[in-house]
């Protein structure tokens, strides 16, 4: 709690911080939540990151750049580079130091357990479309089952010159369930015993396969994944795939 008492005899006013009022709080973790939300991935968090760190007023560096030759990093800079988009380091210099002098390091991870998607994700089993995927992490599993997932990531785009960019995608809409056995075809030890095998039973089914039967080949898609699949990114990444790097942007 904060507080300021005011000692007459000994003519001397001791004062505390105050607590922060809870409207500041309130922002606060509204502010948190709202970063979590936007950074479903390391490249999304290194991404917002960035954001933060220039209007913090930090300055971005090029690996492939000679810093100390081109006196890039000074006493008293702040200073960020990210590798990949997948991995961020942000230093400050202090305006006495000198090379050799002390330096204290703070590490955490952008990544989190999840369900990553493979290099050749098509997948069919009984009448579904599923997209393969991997567990990534020591994740709780068992708690992916029966819930609304989507799809969330970077892609590389050959755009019409043949040059490749990449571009972030965050679907914020379920298109993806790994379903559980209904409960009354359960006995009550296989429920107790619940005990998912990672590689078979955590396949995501994304449609059915007769969705695909009404539809019009494109002879140029890429075969590793599913048309449905492709289909979702490319309106997200604002690109349509083709075999003709003449005509729009091609999902690799």
């Amino acid at each position: 709690m904060g507080q300021c008492t005011d000692n007459k005899q000994d003519q001397q006013t001791d004062c505390f911080q105050s607590d922060p009022p809870h409207s500041t709080m309130t922002a606060t973790a509204a502010e948190l939540i709202s970063f979590i939300h936007s950074t479903p991935t390391p490249f999304h968090l290194v991404t917002e990151a960035e954001k933060l760190l220039t209007n913090a007023g930090f300055s971005r560096l090029d690996e492939k750049d000679l810093w100390a030759a081109n006196k890039l990093v000074v006493a008293g800079g702040k200073y960020f580079y990210n590798r990949n988009i997948s991995t961020i380091v942000a230093f400050t210099v202090g305006d006495l130091y000198k090379p050799g002098g002390e330096f204290k390091i703070i590490g955490a991870h952008t990544d989190s357990p999840v369900l990553k998607v493979k290099p050749v994700s098509a997948k069919t089993a009984h009448g579904y479309v599923q997209v393969g995927v991997e567990c990534y992490g020591g994740g709780l599993w068992h708690t992916w089952f029966d819930r609304d997932l989507t799809l969330a990531g970077c892609v590389v785009v050959k755009e019409g010159d043949g040059s490749f960019v990449r571009k972030l995608v965050n679907i914020k809409r379920p298109i993806l369930r790994v379903p559980s056995l209904c409960i009354h075809l359960q006995s009550a030890d296989e429920r107790l015993t619940f005990a998912p095998n990672k590689e078979n039973h955590m396949q995501p089914i994304l449609s059915m396969v007769a969705a695909d039967l009404n539809t019009e080949p494109n002879m140029g898609e890429d075969k590793r994944h599913c048309s449905q699949l492709l289909s979702l990114l490319c309106q997200e990444a604002e690109v349509r795939a083709s075999a003709d790097p003449g005509h729009g942007a091609d999902i690799m």
